[in-house]
């Protein structure tokens, strides 16, 4: 129902609360009169920027709500899916511009919906990634179920290919550095995303790729609250890719595949696998294991390209890449030799041999992920070279002369913080004795007994070592290290961590 006058038209504004009284006076002031023209009153309110052109719509089709949620005043529709609608929206007390996702209203009275609605919200709340769209609050208002998100001008990826094809080279794999970049970030928090697709990344006007839509994310417990084994929600194509390949539900490396197909469609222009609305079409095995080999779209794609497409495409998933960290690193790789002019050396037919010093130098970067170590050790050599070394496969070193300052790192701890380290070296080289009280007393702490602990004895202190408190996640080494032996004693312990462990 159009409103036909200017009386009409302010007056129905001002009961949706979109405008004060004063501007819509001062309006119809400039104007003339409340009986001028409702076309010239609807444009006067346009330029101003009082109202929009959807709000109008909206007032012209009767609707008095769907204006406001919470504090956020609509300005227009930017983006609809089957769930839910996106706005870009405008807060009433700050003026701040984001985007609010809403639930559509046919699904108010569904609980799973809703439940699966909050639980994405809250779990990209934990997600802060400048490649992942941060959401900063999820509440309801009058059984209406939203979340706010940040606002990124651009458009989705599926739009974007659609209208220029075959991406550049270096763009594609740009893109694909973002998103593995992003995904590696949630992965390492137990997040998977399990809803991979063009149309669920943004590209910002600066070109910046950016995760979106976690609604079907998968977690694990201590992440979730859920387990594994739990029955998480999945597309369709995740559940025939699943179904093919005879992984369990909810495989972790799925993202790997279907990070490959978006890559893929990036290169080629066209989608890896027949895209259909028919179900079953799209759960036949056929069509996993029937995608054109990327050479004949892109025949003159790098050997180097072709291996990590290959290796992100693999059907058996242990062949696969395991994680989006090893995307980020192989990615970063073929980056930085594209930049540096290097030529591929193997061509198109790039020998796997090649390949595979590609996947050692990226294993070797990524070992530590980050992961950060504490060392007790009083000497400035010994000091210097286990900074040097760990460094080199990706740990952060904290490094303490003094037992007792590093000990403290432990007391009082947030129990929802990480801890200080994963795993504390207590070195006896130059301490002696106080090392090994030191190490005795960490494992026997109620706050710190669970972490794992190192015992660094020199050969003539193995007095010290029969005296340490062990068990499977205290050991003892001998100095000097093997470094070798001391990564790998590393990954060991950090996979028996757990709140479990005694």
């Amino acid at each position: 129902m159009s409103l036909d006058t200017t009386e009409e038209i302010s007056r129905r504004i001002f009961e949706c609360g979109l405008a004060e009284a004063r501007e819509l006076d001062a309006v119809i002031t400039e104007l003339g009169a409340r009986s001028s023209s409702s076309e010239a009153f609807r444009q006067e309110l346009l330029r101003r920027e009082i109202l929009t052109n959807w709000q109008l719509k909206r007032l012209d089709e009767g609707s008095k709500t769907g204006f406001f949620f919470g504090d956020w005043k609509v300005l227009y529709l930017v983006g609809a899916g089957t769930f839910a609608r996106v706005y870009r929206s405008q807060n009433r007390k700050t003026g701040e511009v984001r985007a609010v996702k809403v639930l559509r209203q046919r699904y108010v009275a569904d609980k799973g919906t809703t439940e699966n609605f909050v639980r994405e919200g809250k779990t990209v709340m934990r997600l802060q990634h400048e490649n992942i769209i941060r959401i900063h609050e999820v509440q309801s208002d009058k059984d209406r179920t939203f979340m706010v998100m940040d606002l990124i001008e651009g458009q989705n990826l599926r739009d974007y290919v659609k209208a220029h094809g075959r991406l550049d080279l270096v763009r594609a794999l740009t893109i694909l550095r973002d998103l593995s970049s992003g995904l590696a970030f949630a992965f390492k928090r137990g997040i998977t995303h399990r809803d991979l697709k063009l149309s669920n990344v943004l590209l910002s006007s600066n070109g910046k790729a950016f995760l979106v839509d976690f609604g079907l994310a998968g977690g694990d417990k201590d992440v979730t609250g859920e387990s594994e084994d739990m029955v998480n929600p999945r597309s369709i194509d995740y559940a025939g890719l699943e179904r093919v390949t005879k992984v369990r539900r909810n495989d972790k490396r799925s993202d790997i595949f279907f990070l490959g197909c978006m890559l893929y469609h990036m290169l080629a222009g066209k989608p890896a696998m027949t895209e259909t609305r028919d179900r079953m079409r799209r759960l036949s095995a056929q069509r996993f294991k029937e995608i054109p080999p990327i050479t004949s779209l892109v025949p003159d794609l790098p050997g180097r390209v072709q291996v990590l497409l290959n290796k992100m495409l693999e059907l058996d998933a242990n062949k696969r890449m395991q994680t989006p960290s090893e995307v980020h690193d192989a990615v970063e790789f073929i980056l930085k030799a594209i930049e540096a002019g290097e030529q591929d050396e193997s061509g198109p037919g790039m020998a796997e041999a090649a390949a595979q010093r590609i996947m050692d130098t990226k294993a070797k970067e990524e070992e530590g992920n980050g992961r950060t170590l504490m060392l007790i050790e009083s000497k400035q050599k010994i000091q210097d070279l286990f900074r040097e070394k760990l460094k080199e496969v990706g740990y952060k070193l904290l490094i303490f002369s003094d037992p007792r300052r590093a000990l403290a790192r432990f007391e009082y701890m947030d129990p929802t913080a990480p801890p200080p380290a994963e795993v504390v070296m207590f070195s006896c080289a130059d301490m002696g004795a106080d090392a090994l009280s030191a190490f005795n007393f960490f494992a026997t702490n109620d706050d710190t007994k669970k972490f794992p602990a190192i015992l660094l004895v020199t050969e003539d202190q193995q007095s010290l070592a029969k005296q340490a408190k062990l068990a499977n996640h205290r050991r003892v080494m001998s100095l000097p290290v093997k470094m070798k032996e001391l990564r790998q004693s590393l990954l060991e312990l950090m996979e028996l961590s757990s709140p479990s462990v005694s």
